[in-house]
């Protein structure tokens, strides 16, 4: 099968999942307790004002017609106003779905740099000290919460000593380029990537061990092939359509991960504006940036599994 076949195939699968996606962002917040119209017009409003709000909503029709008519705005790009901003949701929501990208990028490339070059170095050495230590440093990141090691990070290294900034994605007097970003960028980006690191680290070392233990690997040590030749022309090789399976996957989770990043550093992010819209019980807006969540991590599974299938001629 092509890869143009298989991409078709995976996208028509995703399309149910998506449907689903919408299903639960909307249940989850149209069954949580409190009214929508009393939070739209205040406590001030009378009785009357607030059914003559749930009318022209439909907040008085069955959940099932709500759910069907609010999909038909979304299909045509209308997830509804913001309550605080009285603007169309999706004019709010795409800066700053673009700002969370750009985060999350910059988290991923940390993650694949790093989980990468770690399990090469470790899983050659199985046992070792380099592996030993290895594996404890993963151990280590994959137990400390992002908010902590964001406040960590923020406070020796922005605070402290002053190596980076500590907020927003520019300088608020003088905003510069792709210098500056970068800059913003690093500590909210580590925080972000730290315990997926660990993640793709352990899993991409495993499979290592898995495939250097093959035969063929004992029979390429027999030819006289060097450590470094084997690992390069065999072991990365074939280890590498598992590790981008679990790359891949990591795109949702960092996705979804910055929103507390963007909370600790201020970066003006979608995860920022979600902790706004729940503080303000700005409906639409939740919706729209679970949502977009939700749809990144779908679409990250479907990139996630084209890419295995174009490195794997086993799929192909």
């Amino acid at each position: 099968m092509s890869i143009f076949a298989f991409a078709g195939n995976r996208l028509l699968y995703a399309i149910p999942v998506l449907l689903g996606v919408t299903l639960v962002v909307f249940l989850s917040l149209q069954l949580i307790p409190g009214d929508i119209a009393l939070t739209l017009l205040g406590r001030m409003a009378t009785e009357a004002q607030l059914e003559a709000l749930r009318q022209r909503l439909g907040l008085d029709q069955p959940l099932i017609l709500q759910y069907l008519r609010w999909l038909w705005h979304l299909l045509h790009g209308d997830i509804g106003n913001s309550v605080s901003q009285q603007l169309p949701v999706v004019q709010i929501l795409l800066p700053k779905i673009l700002n969370s990208l750009i985060l999350m990028a910059g988290s991923l490339v940390i993650v694949l740099a790093c989980g990468f070059g770690l399990s090469v170095i470790s899983a050659p050495r199985f046992r070792s000290l380099t592996d030993k230590s290895v594996v404890a440093l993963t151990l280590v990141l994959a137990s400390l919460p992002v908010f902590w090691l964001g406040i960590v990070l923020l406070y020796f290294f922005g605070f402290k000593w002053k190596l980076f900034p500590i907020s927003g994605m520019y300088n608020m007097i003088d905003p510069g380029g792709l210098g500056q970003l970068l800059h913003h960028m690093v500590l909210p980006a580590v925080a972000t990537a730290a315990s997926s690191i660990a993640v793709v680290t352990r899993v991409t070392r495993s499979r290592m061990l898995d495939v250097l233990g093959q035969p063929y690997i004992l029979a390429a040590r027999a030819r006289g092939l060097s450590r470094r030749q084997i690992v390069l022309r065999h072991g990365v090789r074939n280890t590498l359509p598992t590790f981008a399976s679990i790359g891949g996957l990591q795109i949702g989770y960092l996705f979804g991960g910055v929103i507390f990043t963007e909370i600790i550093f201020n970066w003006p992010g979608i995860g920022l504006m979600l902790f706004d819209a729940i503080m303000q019980r700005d409906v639409p807006v939740i919706q729209g940036c679970v949502l977009a969540v939700a749809i990144v991590f779908v679409l990250g599974n479907l990139v996630s599994d084209v890419v295995v299938h174009a490195l794997d001629p086993k799929q192909r």
